[in-house]
């Protein structure tokens, strides 16, 4: 086991320097996104969100359910990009030292639920909708897979 205490993990992906980090459902308060070390306990299900108890890591970043359900994550240009279904949104999140920064929105609500994110060979990203699963609000060219190139995100 490398590690306990996930709730429901949707997105992996390791950073530059090796480091795993996973995006997670939360239950009915707190989303996650964690930076997964071996033989961390993340609390679930004693703690949602950021708990401060000593025999739990806190998540590095936390969102609420009402407005993440994230999804997908991908590491590009120093980043986490990391998809969100209920919010709509593909989020950048810088990372300087294993620690991130003020995530940025991006697409918001612009192309309905955002499943996945995925870095492509060129370093660019591929970003899947999910609006046709009963759950979204599907347009007449859903579901799509969209490329954002490089400088187009920030």
């Amino acid at each position: 086991m490398w590690s306990l205490g996930h709730r429901n993990v949707q997105g992996l992906a390791f950073d530059g320097t090796g480091q795993l980090w996973a995006s997670e459902f939360g239950d009915q308060t707190f989303d996650e996104l964690n930076r997964v070390t071996a033989g961390a306990n993340y609390g679930w299900p004693e703690v949602e969100g950021r708990g401060g108890k000593p025999d739990y890591v806190d998540p590095a970043a936390t969102r609420s359910t009402e407005e993440a359900s994230p999804s997908g994550l991908a590491f590009a240009d120093d980043a986490l990009w990391m998809a969100a279904l209920r919010g709509e949104t593909l989020w950048r999140i810088p990372l300087d030292g294993g620690t991130t920064g003020k995530p940025v929105d991006l697409f918001t609500g612009d192309y309905g639920r955002i499943r996945t994110v995925v870095t492509t060979p060129d370093g660019d990203l591929w970003v899947a909708t999910s609006n046709r699963d009963g759950r979204g609000t599907p347009a007449d060219e859903d579901d799509r897979i969209l490329l954002v190139t490089r400088g187009s995100g920030g």
